[in-house]
């Protein structure tokens, strides 16, 4: 009898291996949650809620910023308030194209946060942040 446990066992991990094979296919085990787009302009911010649907790790990536792409920018993660506004928990003040926040969240929804740090002069500036859980 323990015998035929380890052979049902066995072929379950082998089948739930072809699955996730199948899964992967696609090259990337990220999943894009969410993916913003906004303005910020001299002295704003702009927020945008997001669900996470599995406790686990979530980055957040400011993946374009323009008319000038060297433009810092804050970018922060929290939880929404009863106000609208995010209670930031983790926040980066200056960071430009590609610089990321994140951590270990559980299932929830929270916000993310693209505010001026002082390098936004009196032109608005565009981005476009994503969010992946993986």
């Amino acid at each position: 009898m323990l015998s035929t446990n380890r052979i049902a066992l066995a072929a379950g991990l082998l089948l739930a291996g072809l699955v996730a094979a199948t899964t992967l296919s696609g090259g990337s085990t990220e999943r894009v949650a969410a993916t913003f787009s906004g303005t910020v302009a001299h002295e704003g911010v702009s927020t945008h809620s997001f669900t996470v649907r599995h406790n686990g790790p979530v980055e957040v990536t400011l993946t374009g910023i323009g008319p000038a792409p060297a433009t810092k920018v804050g970018l922060g993660l929290g939880t929404p308030t009863p106000a609208g506004n995010c209670a930031l928990v983790e926040a980066v003040d200056a960071t430009r194209v590609t610089g990321q926040i994140g951590g270990a969240l559980r299932k929830g929804t929270y916000c993310v946060a693209i505010y001026d740090s002082g390098d936004v002069t009196s032109e608005p500036i565009d981005y476009t942040v994503s969010v992946t859980e993986e």
